[in-house]
């Protein structure tokens, strides 16, 4: 299948690249501002749209917007006149910070970047695409190798110790990137994923201090988890300048409140996670070490 892929130059879209192809598919990558406007070809036979902008410093309001929501926006557009489907990968984070959160909950983001992608999503599903010309995937707390926005933790825990909110932190689903390509691998045309909103996670809802302990695992060293009370966090930030600054309240309520989705819709249609997060940990390691950044 001729697949025309996004965001190819990113983390969860170089892992896409590569599956896709080892997959037997023929990718023509698209990789950022350097390949120029997003122009979908006339002879694909799926897109991917693995494109996105997270918040930082060095990005403005109007690269965020216009990566999570005026691209995919635009990208349904072309695809209609084409008549191809639309893997489009989005985040649970539209649905806000929920436990055992359903494709089916009401759109609650919080964050600039969740409210840029949950934007992103209401157009995509406003433009009317066929029922199964738009599939979206909303992959949860992904890990992997090449990965640079996960490597604080794992740099945190090799430290030796691990600060957690709570008694032992709040509860995720760390997802492999893996599983990620899996899901995307099944929503092409004719796969049990094609078409509908669908969450992807791994096969474990883990606290934040197991998670540690298990990154830990993976570098052959041992953590201690340090438990911080809610309380005192709060109290930390009324202290304005004094204020730790690695401390917000954003991060607060982020790692403070249990965050995970339920995997019900994808499991009754056939897809099942196979790679745990011991898994997804030791491939980062390894990756991180070759790189000589861990």
């Amino acid at each position: 299948m001729k697949i025309f892929l996004t965001g190819a130059g990113g983390f969860i879209g170089s892992a896409l690249k590569v599956h896709l192809e080892r997959a037997g598919h023929i990718v023509k990558a698209h990789s950022g501002r350097s390949d120029g406007p997003v122009s979908v070809p006339g002879n694909s036979e799926a897109v991917v749209n693995a494109a996105g902008r997270l918040v930082s410093r060095g990005s403005s309001p109007d690269e965020v917007t216009a990566a999570n929501t005026v691209l995919p926006e635009s990208m349904g557009r072309q695809c209609m006149i084409l008549g191809v489907p639309l893997i489009h990968l989005s985040t649970p984070g539209v649905c806000g910070l929920v436990a055992e959160g359903s494709e089916d909950a009401p759109l609650s983001p919080e964050g600039v970047y969740e409210r840029t992608k949950s934007e992103g999503e209401r157009r995509l599903l406003a433009l009317g695409m066929p029922e199964r010309g738009l599939t979206i995937l909303r992959p949860d707390f992904v890990f992997g190798p090449a990965d640079p926005h996960k490597l604080p933790l794992f740099r945190q825990v090799a430290r030796g110790w691990f600060p957690v909110v709570g008694r032992d932190g709040a509860r995720t689903r760390p997802t492999h990137v893996r599983d990620v390509c899996r899901g995307v691998l099944s929503a092409l045309p004719g796969g049990m994923l094609s078409g509908g909103v669908y969450n992807i996670g791994g096969p474990e809802v883990l606290s934040m201090g197991e998670v540690a302990r298990r990154a830990a695992a993976a570098m052959e060293r041992k953590v201690f988890v340090v438990p911080t009370p809610v309380r005192l966090l709060r109290f930390a930030l009324l202290l304005g300048p004094l204020c730790p600054r690695a401390l917000t309240p954003s991060r607060l309520r982020l790692f403070g409140t249990d965050r995970f989705v339920s995997l019900d819709k994808a499991s009754k249609a056939g897809f099942t996670p196979c790679f745990s997060f011991g898994e997804a940990a030791t491939d980062a390691v390894a990756w991180y070490r070759r790189e000589k950044l861990l």
